[in-house]
């Protein structure tokens, strides 16, 4: 029969001109997820999408993603005035039966519809499925391992919930990815604010550098109707840490001995000097949406009333300013 239905999220729904909501910031990238009229098979502990979870099934985090015509975003797609093309396409996947069968189907009507490159964010697929999804068209993939440490995936997405997956499963398929979507095509999520150490995350993003693999950095949002709606969202000033010190590691290819952390497993320096601080703040980067290129997530884990975790633009000089406060006594020479 096919597919017949996607879910859209609100900001790309909005681009396509499927809805009449504003939102303050737009999309550069067009987020999709496969439809299906129930919750996902794994269990993850911060998921509104998950098994247990009595949360909204049309949100993911703290988006709402209603349901359109494939046809019709397609048609949306294909029209859509070169002032207002997509940077990428994202097709989440929930994990299902019939997951990969959808995304065989979907990647080339997408290709048909759009130039835009497109990503996969997929949950654990054998290798062959891997190449046959390269093979239809998918520039990318990312598969989530959240956690910084095995023990906290364990009990976010694996046994402690009575999930499906296996930190050693994660990391082998993070390789066979790689391998096959070659060198930095393949990107991963970690989310900040799960009980681990800024060590213990900063150490993760070093590893992941190693592999070639893109870490993009979230901050843990409590939704309402999981598993983990009671817990406390990560301070700012730890997000800002761990944003600069994967700037550091991922894009300026510097040693985590610039880093110093206490006993605490706490980021207490980092060996720079005022004026590269402000360089760094200056050029944006490192505080906006991290992952595939042309990724920016609006507000997917930040309301726009603030405090915003990850910036899906350009920040403002009073932005600029208020991460060097934040920062500046962090630094040392």
């Amino acid at each position: 029969m096919g597919i017949e239905k996607i879910r859209v999220s609100i900001g790309s729904a909005q681009k396509l001109g499927l809805t009449e909501k504003k939102i303050q910031d737009m999309v550069t990238t067009c987020y999709l997820m496969t439809y299906i009229p129930a919750k996902c098979m794994a269990n993850c502990g911060f998921c509104p999408q998950s098994r247990s979870s009595k949360s909204s099934l049309d949100k993911l985090s703290r988006i709402s993603w209603p349901i359109f015509p494939l046809k019709e975003v397609l048609t949306k797609l294909k029209y859509l005035l070169p002032s207002k093309k997509f940077k990428r396409i994202c097709i989440q996947t929930l994990n299902y039966p019939e997951n990969f069968n959808d995304l065989i189907e979907l990647v080339p009507k997408l290709k048909e519809s759009t130039s835009s490159p497109i990503s996969a964010a997929i949950p654990p697929m054998e290798k062959e499925q891997l190449r046959r999804l390269k093979s239809v068209g998918t520039e990318r993939v990312a598969i989530s391992l959240d956690a910084a440490t095995p023990s906290i995936f364990k009990e976010i997405k694996g046994e402690g919930v009575n999930g499906p997956y296996k930190w050693e499963d994660h990391n082998d398929l993070l390789l066979k990815a790689r391998d096959i979507f070659t060198d930095w095509k393949v990107s991963t999520h970690l989310i900040i604010g799960l009980g681990e150490t800024q060590r213990e995350m900063v150490k993760r993003i070093e590893k992941l550098r190693k592999l070639k693999i893109i870490p993009g950095l979230f901050a843990f949002m409590p939704v309402k109707g999981t598993k983990l709606e009671n817990m406390k969202r990560p301070n700012i000033i730890t997000f800002r840490k761990i944003q600069l010190a994967r700037y550091l590691l991922i894009v300026q290819n510097k040693a985590i001995e610039n880093i110093t952390f206490n006993q605490k497993g706490e980021i207490i320096h980092f060996n720079m000097n005022d004026n590269t601080l402000w360089n760094i703040i200056d050029q944006n980067e490192a505080f906006m949406t991290t992952g595939c290129p042309g990724c920016n997530r609006p507000y997917y884990t930040s309301s726009p009333l603030g405090p915003v975790y990850n910036f899906p633009r350009k920040l403002t000089k009073r932005e600029k300013e208020e991460i060097y406060n934040q920062l500046k006594s962090y630094i040392k020479l």
